[in-house]
This record gives C-alpha cells, structure tokens and sequence, in this order.
C-alpha cells in the first residue's frame, strides 16, 4: 500500500521518480495522458483485488451451502467425478446415497471389499438403489458401463 500511495504522490505532483530515494536522478516529466493511464491501470488492479477476495469469499459460501444437504450434480462422466472424490470429500447426503448403495467408508477408501451394487446391471438394481444411483448423477447407460 504504501508503493501506491508514495506512486500517486509522485504522479500527482507531475514527476515520476524510478528511486524515489534519489529525487534529483532517473526523475522524468509526465504527461496528463500518462497520469490517466497510471491511475486506470491502479484503479483497475484495486478492483481485480476487491473482486478476488468477492468472488473467493462467495465460492466459500456456496461450498458451505453445499456442505449437508445438497448432492453435486457430476458435470460429464458420473463414474469419473466420484472416482476423483475421497469419502471425507463428500457431504452427508451423498455419503448416504452412496450408503443406500452399499459403499462405507471403509469399502469407498479400498480397505474393504466393495459392495453387491458395484456387480449389478442397472435392472439388477432395487428401486431404492436406482434412486440414489441417479441422485447421484447415474442413467441406466452410464451405471451399466461403469
């Protein structure tokens, strides 16, 4: 902050000092044009910044949101998006989807064996199982070649 103060005080009063500590030296006159220019692209940067911290701030929120009740919806290949997701990456209701299919945490991390769902056509499959299968993203063409 104190670069940009010390840079405005430099532009305002016309000169520009490339060290500010040697004011006699490296010190050049300053157009109006140049002046606008200079503070466009500080405003700009100010306003990248404020916009960054917004927009980190909202993703945060709308994690947040998503943290018990709302299942994510994969953007492609269901199989592919779970497949990236550890267990402790998923909130409460897609862990109890994936636990209506049979996954545990144990089974989901390879330290157990997977559930009777992981064999199953998507015919073979419950009602129950078929609704937390497409809850989770899944068609009856994307489970059966998964």
């Amino acid at each position: 902050m104190f670069l940009l103060t010390e840079a405005f005080l430099l532009i305002s009063n016309g000169n520009i000092s490339i060290n500010p500590k040697k004011k006699e030296k490296n010190v050049m006159k300053i157009t109006k044009l140049s002046t606008f220019i200079s503070l466009t692209l500080a405003l700009l940067l100010a306003f990248s910044l404020v916009t960054g911290c917004a927009t980190s701030q909202e993703k945060k929120a709308a994690e947040a949101k998503l943290s018990d009740d709302t299942v994510r919806v994969p953007p492609g290949d269901p199989t592919a998006f779970w497949d990236e997701m550890g267990w402790t990456d998923m909130n409460k209701a897609e862990q109890a989807l994936w636990g209506v299919l049979g996954w545990t945490e144990e089974a989901w991390n390879e330290e157990a064996k997977p559930p009777a769902s992981e064999d199953k056509y998507w015919n073979q499959l419950s009602d129950e199982e078929r609704e937390a299968a497409t809850k989770l993203g899944y068609t009856k063409e994307s489970w059966d070649k998964s």
